[in-house]
This record gives C-alpha cells, sequence and structure tokens, in this order.
C-alpha cells in the first residue's frame, strides 16, 4: 500500500489534486473560522448596542410583575389558571372541564355550513348598526342551546340564544370589583421552555370566544333596553382585552386588536341607544382608557427581540430547520442525518442572523415606538418594507438575513392594524366622555374639550395627527367625530368606502385614504 501511495504521489496529475482537494479544505476551514469569528463579533455587537440603549434580551425582564389575586379579574374561579389547560378531549380535570365550559360559550359554526358570522362592528367603522336578524339566523342555524325563536324581536331571540351563559357571566361579573387584569399564573414565575417558539397560549382561544360572545350579548341588550346587561358584558369584554394588551406576546397584541373592534362595536350601540347612565359610562371610558396598544406594542417588540434570540440560540445548538425548531414544543427531534447536515453550517451563520433580525426588530419597531411614538414608528415602514422586498429580490446576497426573513413578523401590517385600533379607541372613549356629558346637560357639548373633567384623563388626541380629533355637532342633534388616517391629511370627517360594498373597505390598511369616522345616522 505504501508502494502504491509513492507510486501515484510520482505523478503530477495526482499531486495537482491532491493539493487542489488540501487547497478547498484548508479554504472551508478559514472560511467557517471566519464566519463563525465575524457572526459572534457582530452578535456581541448589536447586543452591545441593546444594553446601551437600555434594552434587555431576557424575557422575563420583558413580564409584568405578578398582581396578587385579590387585586386581579383573572384569579376568580372561573378563569383562574387557564392558561395551563389542554384542549385533549380525555382530560377529565376541573381544570380541562373549567376550559371547555370557556370555550363552549361561543358556538361554532356546524361543521356542514358555510355561512360565515355577521359582523358586530360595523357601528364604529360605518356608523350603522349590527344586524341582529342575520345573527340570530346565524346562532340558529350554529346549534346552539335554547334556540331562539323562527320570528320575532331580533335583539329579544340573540340574547335567548346566549341564556345558556347567563350563570357564566354572573361569576365573571363579580370580578369587575377588582382593579387588575392579568392570566394566573403570571408568566414570570411560570418554568419556561427552553425553545420560546414552543409556548402554547391555550387562553387566547378562550379570551376570543368569551369576547366575541359579550360583545354580542351587549349589543342585543342595548337594542332590547336592557342597559345593565349591555354595560356590564361590554366590561367584561374590556377586562378580557386589557390582559391581553399586557401580555408579552405579539400574538396576544393581535388578538387584543381583532377583539377591540367587537368592543368598539358594542360601545357604538350603547351610545346610539344611550344604554346607561352617566356612571356606567363612566366606568367604560376608565376600562377603554386602560388599553394602551402603543405600550402593548412596544412590550411585543421588545419581547420579539428575546425571542429571536432565544430561538436562534436554540437553533445553533440543535441544528435543525427553521420551521422544525419553531413548531416542535414537545414534538421528536428530526433525524440524525438531518441534523447532521444542518451541523455543517457555521455557528457564526446563526449569529449573523441573530444580530440581523434584532437589529431590523430595534430600529424599526421598538425605537421609533419608544421614542417617537405612532407617528415615528409609521415613517419608518416604508424602509422596512423596502429592506423587505429587498431580501425577496436577492436571497443570496443576503445570508444573514435568511433565517431572519422566515422569522422576522410582518410589522408593517401589524402597525397599521394597531394604529387603526388605537385611534378607534380613542374615539369610543371620546364617545363615552360625550354620552355622559349629554346625560347631565341635555345635549352634546359645543366642543369636544368641553367633555373633559377635572380631575380625570383627558379625552385623547389624535394618534397620527397628533392634536385634537376632529368633532361637529350634527343637525340632528348628534356629533361627527373623526381621525386622520395613515397618509394624515384631514378630510373633514369624510370616509373612502369601497364602491362595490361599503362593508369591505378596508378602514386599517395603510392604502386607505378617507378619515376614520365615527358618527350616527339619523334614525
Amino acid at each position: 500500500m505504501i508502494h502504491f501511495i509513492k507510486g501515484l504521489w510520482l505523478r503530477r496529475w495526482f499531486r495537482g489534486c491532491a493539493w487542489t482537494v488540501f487547497t478547498i479544505l484548508t479554504l472551508l476551514i478559514l472560511a467557517r473560522q471566519y464566519e463563525d469569528w465575524s457572526g459572534a463579533r457582530r452578535w456581541a455587537a448589536v447586543k452591545e448596542m441593546l444594553a446601551r440603549e437600555g434594552e434587555s434580551l431576557d424575557i422575563r425582564a420583558i413580564m409584568p410583575d405578578p398582581v396578587p389575586d385579590e387585586q386581579n379579574f383573572f384569579a376568580i374561579a372561573a378563569l383562574k389558571d387557564i392558561p395551563l389547560a389542554t384542549a385533549r378531549t380525555d382530560d377529565k380535570s376541573e381544570l380541562a372541564l373549567k376550559f371547555k365550559r370557556l370555550t363552549n360559550a361561543w358556538p361554532s359554526n356546524n361543521p356542514g355550513s358555510t355561512a360565515s358570522p355577521p359582523s358586530i362592528e360595523p357601528g364604529a367603522s360605518l356608523g350603522m348598526p349590527a344586524d341582529l336578524k342575520a345573527w340570530a339566523d346565524w346562532l340558529r342555524k350554529a346549534g346552539t342551546q335554547p334556540t331562539p325563536p323562527e320570528a320575532g324581536n331580533p335583539a329579544h331571540d340573540v340574547l335567548t340564544a346566549l341564556s345558556g351563559n347567563d350563570a357564566l357571566v354572573a361569576e365573571l361579573a363579580e370580578g369587575l370589583s377588582r382593579p387588575e387584569s392579568q392570566w394566573t399564573p403570571a408568566w414570570k414565575t411560570r418554568e419556561l421552555p427552553e425553545n420560546l417558539a414552543s409556548i402554547l397560549l391555550p387562553h387566547l382561544d378562550v379570551s376570543r370566544r368569551l369576547a366575541r360572545m359579550l360583545c354580542l350579548r351587549s349589543t342585543a341588550a342595548a337594542r332590547a333596553g336592557d342597559a345593565e346587561t349591555a354595560q356590564q358584558s361590554l366590561l367584561i369584554a374590556a377586562r378580557l382585552n386589557q390582559a391581553g394588551t399586557q401580555e408579552p406576546f405579539l400574538i396576544s397584541v393581535l388578538v387584543a386588536c381583532a377583539q377591540s373592534a367587537g368592543i368598539h362595536g358594542a360601545v357604538w350601540e350603547l351610545c346610539d341607544s344611550h344604554a346607561g347612565t352617566a356612571e356606567d359610562f363612566r366606568e367604560l371610558q376608565e376600562a377603554l382608557s386602560r388599553m394602551d396598544y402603543r405600550a402593548a406594542y412596544l412590550n411585543a417588540g421588545r419581547a420579539e427581540l428575546a425571542f429571536g434570540a432565544s430561538v436562534l440560540e436554540y437553533l445553533k445548538r440543535i441544528r435543525v430547520p427553521v420551521p422544525d425548531a419553531v413548531a416542535m414544543g414537545n414534538k421528536p427531534q428530526p433525524p440524525a442525518w438531518v441534523r447532521s447536515i444542518f451541523h455543517l453550517v457555521p455557528e457564526g451563520w446563526y449569529d449573523a442572523n441573530a444580530a440581523t433580525i434584532s437589529t431590523l426588530n430595534f430600529e424599526y419597531c421598538v425605537k421609533p415606538l419608544r421614542d417617537g411614538g405612532f407617528p415615528e414608528l409609521l415613517s419608518r415602514q416604508e424602509g422596512m418594507q423596502a429592506t423587505i422586498d429587498e431580501w425577496h429580490l436577492h436571497p443570496l446576497r443576503h445570508l444573514d438575513a435568511f433565517m431572519a426573513f422566515q422569522m422576522f413578523p410582518a410589522f408593517v401590517n401589524v402597525t397599521s392594524k394597531v394604529i387603526y385600533t388605537q385611534s378607534v379607541e380613542n374615539e369610543a372613549i371620546a364617545a363615552c366622555a360625550l354620552e355622559r356629558y349629554r346625560i347631565e346637560h341635555g345635549a352634546y357639548p359645543d366642543t369636544l374639550e368641553a367633555a373633559n373633567r377635572p380631575g380625570e384623563k383627558s379625552i385623547p388626541l389624535d394618534v397620527i395627527a397628533g392634536k385634537p380629533m376632529g368633532y361637529r355637532k350634527t343637525p340632528d342633534g348628534r356629533y361627527i367625530l373623526w381621525c386622520v388616517a395613515f397618509n394624515g391629511v384631514d378630510h373633514g370627517g369624510r370616509r373612502v368606502l369601497d364602491p362595490k360594498n361599503a362593508q369591505n373597505t378596508k378602514f386599517g390598511d395603510p392604502s386607505y385614504q378617507g378619515d376614520w369616522v365615527w358618527d350616527f345616522p339619523a334614525n
């Protein structure tokens, strides 16, 4: 064998091949070492920058402190520890039964039916009441118990369909005297998985279903003349949203935005029906004021910094594809041969991707929102979209952003959704203040500022314009209230609706060109 190898080495072509292979391997090793050094250096620099800016990659530092049970709405028996529940049908524990009771508060559409549930919120967006007859028909088809009658008063029909939840709502109402809202157990006290992306959030579905039921119940009660039920249901729904805005998860903020649409629609219905006393509307105004979507989005952006760093560190250690790592949870790891392929990837590549996603998140979300609020955040969206478009067009030029691209949240769409939600929230707060003024003075004020009260929070400003919302009284004794949309242009309280179907108007889309209007067409 030795003589054979010596014979080969005497051949020029063999020496050339050997030196070529040796050179390539050496270059690959050097390239890998450089990538490891470069990636680690970039990641260390980004972590130092975040530390200078006062930002933390420790998810526990971002989570709110636990609220004492006696002050916490979610510590009541009906809601306590719901985030620990599982959706397994074979689980017969007390917690599982409680979870099932809450999820069953809202009917699921029959599997054989293609009918979608109607909209609860047209009042807050279009200034028109919800179609309760359509709701009664849908609830009838959804197979709820008890079933509303085939004909009659739609508001009473809807209340009949939802009356199976009366005992549950009464239990929830007992917790309204507690001032704070935080799902239990508090995240700061819980043991978290190594892969933060595998955290399960079953309580979000509970919140979504309860909020929808409560908003519809509130709307129907307002139309039926039952102001007490209408106000009580809406206050509970607001507590659900308050908890969502305080969780350190982007998905929690999105769920809260979705739920807020129903809440705003129900507030509009209460104002349209004049359902409640001045004290009722004061309590509702205070409940709505607790939902700060700017603070919620900022906290979610900071949490995304921690999530991105955690997931990429986890990927670097176990070496699996990004989708597998995000979805794994307690699932078995991929086969060894799959992981062995990913072990060929330099560690520095993961570090470089961690640096990229953290930098983008900080520069396009956390910093502008922290330092300049929504207007500054909105101004950065064009640059963010340009960066994302560049990734799409030239992915091979941005290998250090490959994983970041897979994991980077769609902040452009989320930002517009959050800004729109906060704008309508501010209008709902103003509407409650105006309703209180009407009850006490017999008519709405001539100016919006007149509805402010000493010793209370002032009515919020227009989110984008940074000045008081537009307001004027109408000849029928009502009023029109509006905020400017994403382009910052004040149209004097004019909607720009979808010409084919007004209800399809995408008010929360960055391309929307009109104002966000809150008004009451003449009955």
